[in-house]
């Protein structure tokens, strides 16, 4: 199948899991929804969990072209990381809330999809990477630690938010926090 069909299969899959949740989405669904014989799927996939992966794959590769677009005009590396963290945090924390299907879904992420998981937090760390570079922080060397130990630690700090906050409003204040004690601003 050429990549076109099979992004046209993720897409299928990305609406069906988000109307239904990933339980109780069977491959013949996701075949329906992309208009392809079952057969035809696991050609392409061998499974729900390799569908699963692959959309959230493209979701992370969507999510951080968008950061990457909204970031461009802006000048201070501040509003920047707020605009990184808004769309990367903040975004998918609503759907979760308004969603118990996409609830669902980020708990499934976890469960199967550790790795592609652990790699899209490394792609979001390395937007950072440079962000947090040309803040004056860094350029004055008042922080004791690299860029790169900064991002990690911003961007493992705020998942564990999403466990703690009980809305949109509380979670942005949790970020807002946290860039005030790493960057002092």
């Amino acid at each position: 199948m050429d990549l076109k069909k099979r992004d046209a299969v993720l897409s299928a899959a990305r609406n069906t899991f988000l109307r239904y949740g990933y339980k109780r989405v069977t491959m013949n669904d996701i075949a329906e929804a992309a208009g392809i014989s079952r057969p035809a799927l696991y050609l392409v996939f061998s499974s729900k969990e390799e569908i699963f992966k692959g959309v959230y794959e493209h979701w992370v590769k969507e999510t951080l072209t968008e950061i990457e677009g909204k970031m461009a005009p802006l000048k201070s590396p501040d509003e920047k990381l707020r605009v990184a963290f808004e769309l990367w945090t903040v975004r998918p924390f609503e759907m979760m809330l308004a969603s118990n299907e996409v609830s669902e879904l980020l708990e499934c992420t976890y469960g199967f999809a550790q790795d592609s998981v652990k790699q899209g937090y490394r792609s979001f760390e390395k937007i950072l990477i440079p962000i947090l570079q040309s803040h004056s922080m860094f350029q004055t060397y008042k922080i004791k630690i690299s860029a790169e130990k900064m991002a990690r630690l911003l961007s493992s700090s705020v998942r564990g938010f999403k466990i703690v906050a009980k809305d949109a409003a509380g979670l942005r204040s949790l970020i807002k926090d946290l860039l005030i004690l790493a960057l002092g601003n």
